[in-house]
């Protein structure tokens, strides 16, 4: 069967949450990554000793969903943390490790940015990406 236009926004803004991670793991799948931790790993690489609550509300995903995707990274030795002020407050930075990992990724990763402009054409991609953010914003917000 083929893909099918659905009746609700939800539904058809995640399927095309699907397909782009689909095409992401791609490039991610030799490295023992997910494309949640990439992006962990490329937020925390710009905005270092951000703590785990930090790093949700700048993906925008949930706080155990965060604790979870930092774990694994932990896990893997791309990033150490820190007790912050207080003890429950955990602070992420990346190791030497997790820098080399993003650099080495980093190839593919501009690939499949370019393979999703290909699919979709530059203006349009922009353009989604645009919409995307604005409306994560102003459904975060409500």
């Amino acid at each position: 069967m083929k893909l099918q236009s659905l009746p609700c926004y939800c539904a058809t803004v995640r399927q095309v949450a699907r397909a782009v991670t689909v095409l992401y793991e791609e490039v991610l799948a030799d490295s023992d990554l997910h494309a949640t931790q990439y992006t962990a790993l490329q937020v925390l690489d710009s905005v270092p000793n951000l703590t785990t609550t930090e790093l949700a509300d700048a993906i925008g995903i949930d706080q155990t969903t965060a604790t979870r995707t930092l774990a694994l990274i932990r896990k893997s030795g791309l990033a150490i943390d820190t007790v912050g002020a207080d003890r429950r407050q955990r602070r992420w930075a990346l190791t030497a490790k997790g820098q080399t990992q993003l650099r080495k990724l980093r190839p593919a990763w501009e690939a499949a940015q370019q393979a999703f402009e290909k699919r979709l054409g530059r203006a349009e991609a922009v353009a989604l990406k645009r919409a995307a953010y604005s409306a994560a914003g102003r459904l975060a917000a409500s």
